[in-house]
């Protein structure tokens, strides 16, 4: 397996991390004017917000589903390739499976995470608190797995 040599730049901070932060810095001055008089000029905000963290976290929730469909795909082709080669070569696509099964429990839970804000009882949320842990865990795992596979392996 090749080694990827790409060089990092470590001096200062990139453009799109500057607009990045200036966009949340100015998005958080607006929401801290707009909170206190939200009532009185919109009332049915508090719904139209609810809405659109339900739609974010439904739409992150697919794209972390679209990216085990895509892995799935690409491993699957993979292997068939390999095994069409040599047969008692092993192809390594455990650990490409597990990279995007890791991708994709990072979508999961980063749409647990918003679906925290929307929640309003206590069950709600010690419930999203232990899918976070075990997606989380999950996570570990197959991070752990593609470590010790390391870039031979044998099936």
């Amino acid at each position: 397996m090749a080694e990827c040599n790409v060089e990092t730049k470590k001096e200062g901070i990139s453009s799109l991390t500057a607009v990045i932060l200036t966009i949340v810095v100015a998005m958080s001055i607006i929401a801290a004017v707009l909170t206190p008089m939200s009532e009185e000029f919109m009332p049915g905000i508090e719904a139209i917000v609810d809405t659109l963290l339900n739609i974010t976290t439904n739409m992150i929730y697919l794209i972390g589903g679209g990216v085990i469909i895509f892995g799935a795909v690409l491993v699957t082709i993979r292997f068939v390739q390999c095994k069409l080669k040599d047969p008692y070569k092993p192809t390594c696509v455990t650990r490409f499976l597990s990279g995007y099964l890791t991708l994709s429990l990072e979508f999961f839970i980063g749409a647990e995470i918003i679906r925290t804000v929307v929640t309003r009882t206590y069950e709600e949320f010690s419930l999203l608190i232990l899918v976070i842990f075990s997606r989380g865990l999950f996570s570990l795992i197959l991070y752990l797995e593609r470590r010790w596979h390391g870039s031979v392996e044998t099936e």
